[in-house]
């Protein structure tokens, strides 16, 4: 009995191991993708802008140009400190800041020399596009410079030179924990083997890991070591060792940008934060070991009563029994090996070709954009639109499958502040309200009226902005698809309700279209559950997971009259002063 308890104890702990590095290592492929899928878009961007007419005229300084960047910072640039400009003599002529660029993340300015810049001259010299830039170390703040050469696409000739800077610091959060070494948390190195983030020691950022300080902080563990510095030959892979500061599991992957590696991540994981699930599994384990043997000697007993009765006919059905028996586990596991093997395989397809999608689909839009700009051809027009409209779908779902597959492998990271709900839903509704007229969709009118007695610019809730915006995009979405042959008004409405002890404000989008189908209204918060044309069914699966994760609940139904439904959700009220 004891000999089995400690045999099946040594099963469960390897097991865990062996499921925790599977699955870490599919986290940190996941993660490796998601990073050179965003700086792949983020290059998208400035060839586009090294081969928009503006700059090809060599216009780098007008209002226009200003409003060019502007844009494309708004819709792509979220984690981009500035774009920026430099003309032949490599003089700063515009630096814009990124949406979220705080003032000591600035440093580049309008007329600044940067011709002694080491990032300038290689992009000078190498012409490479893109080109990126070493670490620089500014007051604590550790950047890298991302450069494309503006080109005179008949002469050849060099005009300019865009880019863009980036954080490392707050651009790789975005992906993972950087600070809790409780927890998994991320390291990424650039080409050299610098530290880029800050795994929780400020004082290790910027510093080589090969370096003395690092080597003394990692008391030069060999096992690391060589992880490291396979990872940095291009190689992933993981292992398991302790420093001084707990046991580790590590799993690594190159981050590759237009097929080639640029930087290197490593997820990092201690054991510790394994115990617990480990013990509730010992536990179960010793149950089932204590309830197997309890079961085994009451049979033992039936056993030896049916064998002094029936011993040679029993003995013969035994043996055919148990032949059965093991051929069926056989099968069984077998099938369970291949079953896990298959959704192994299914999840990375997928996340793969949403990531390989998204590089194609950024330059189509570009390029779209500026030939429908650009066109004189009213009879061309209608055929480009079609073209436009397609690919901002099919970036939606790459979006969209994105975002699933950050719910399911649990890195999905939310960015908190408060945010006046009436002024939110006020923009948003605008903005659909101009993009109903832009689609000549008259039948459908949108409305949005606070129901409620109070103020409703004092209603503040903690969430995160943009993806507040996305689930309300979502829903809106979905009233205006299933009211497209119907038309009528659709109504966006803001109220507040209390359970006794908080208060909460209520978001209801109302729409008077086809309702919800009975056949999959049970399901409706599912992945593919969908009855429309033209809808994937992972909407509202999203906008579930989105609201709950930020403490909040989600409902549709029926409007009582018969006609259309109603979705809402609700997040709780906070003190806004």
């Amino acid at each position: 009995m004891v000999y089995l308890q400690n045999f099946t104890e040594s099963t469960v702990r390897k097991n865990i191991y062996e499921q925790q590095i599977d699955r870490q290592e599919e986290v940190t492929t996941s993660i490796s993708q998601s990073i050179g899928s965003d700086l792949g878009i983020l290059i998208s961007v400035l060839d586009g802008l090294a081969n928009s007419d503006l700059l090809q005229s060599g216009d780098f300084a007008s209002d226009e140009t200003t409003k060019l960047i502007n844009d494309k910072l708004q819709r792509y640039g979220a984690e981009i400190n500035n774009i920026f400009l430099l003309d032949r003599n490599n003089i700063v002529t515009l630096a814009i800041p990124g949406p979220n660029t705080t003032t000591d993340e600035t440093d580049l300015r309008a007329g600044d020399d940067l011709s002694q810049r080491q990032w300038v001259k290689d992009t000078r010299i190498k012409n490479e596009a893109p080109y990126f830039s070493g670490g620089f170390e500014r007051q604590g703040i550790y950047k890298i410079f991302i450069t494309f050469p503006i080109l005179d696409r008949e002469t050849n000739q060099k005009l300019g030179i865009v880019g863009a800077s980036i954080s490392t610091v707050p651009f790789f959060s975005t992906y993972g924990n950087l600070e809790d070494l409780d927890e998994q948390f991320l390291v990424v190195f650039d080409k050299t083997g610098n530290i880029i983030t800050n795994p929780g020691n400020a004082g290790l950022l910027g510093q080589n890991f090969f370096g003395e300080f690092v080597q003394d902080f990692v008391a030069r563990n060999k096992v690391l070591n060589n992880l490291t510095r396979n990872l940095l030959q291009g190689h992933s892979g993981f292992g398991i060792y302790d420093y001084g500061r707990g046991e580790r599991i590590t799993t690594q992957e190159p981050i590759s940008v237009n097929g080639r590696p640029e930087f290197f991540v490593q997820a990092v994981t201690p054991t510790s934060s394994l115990y617990s699930d480990l013990e509730n599994s010992l536990f179960i384990e010793r149950v089932k070991l204590f309830s197997l043997f309890a079961a085994t000697l009451a049979g033992v007993v039936v056993l030896m009563i049916f064998l002094i009765k029936w011993n040679n006919s029993l003995k013969n059905e035994v043996t055919k029994r148990t032949k059965e028996l093991h051929d069926l586990n056989r099968q069984l596991r077998e099938a369970n090996t291949q079953l896990e093997r298959n959704n192994k395989l299914q999840k990375e397809f997928i996340n793969i070709a949403a990531h390989e999608l998204r590089t194609p689909i950024q330059p189509i839009l570009g390029l779209s954009e500026i030939v429908i700009k650009e066109n004189k051809d009213k009879e061309l027009d209608k055929y480009l639109e079609v073209i436009f409209r397609n690919a901002k779908r099919l970036r939606k779902l790459t979006e969209n499958i994105l975002d699933v597959t950050r719910i399911e492998s649990k890195m999905l990271k939310l960015n908190y502040e408060p945010v006046r709900l009436h002024d939110l839903l006020l923009s948003v509704v605008k903005d659909y309200q101009t993009e109903i007229i832009k689609e000549n969709r008259a039948k459908v009118r949108l409305l949005y009226h606070p129901d409620m007695n109070g103020d409703p610019a004092s209603i503040v809730v903690q969430a995160d902005m943009s993806r507040l915006i996305q689930i309300i995009s979502n829903l809106l979405n979905n009233a205006l698809r299933f009211s497209r042959k119907e038309g009528g008004v659709i109504e966006v409405t803001l109220s507040e309700h209390t359970d006794g002890k908080n208060k909460f404000a209520a978001v209801n989008i109302i729409d008077y279209g086809e309702g919800i189908d009975p056949r999959i209204q049970a399901n409706l918060f599912t992945m593919f559950s969908t009855n429309s044309y033209d809808g994937t069914g992972l909407g509202l699966y999203l906008c579930k997971n989105l609201v709950e994760a930020q403490g909040g609940r989600i409902w549709a139904r029926n409007n009582p009259c018969g006609r259309g439904a109603v979705f809402g959700f609700d997040l709780k009220i906070i003190d806004g002063k």
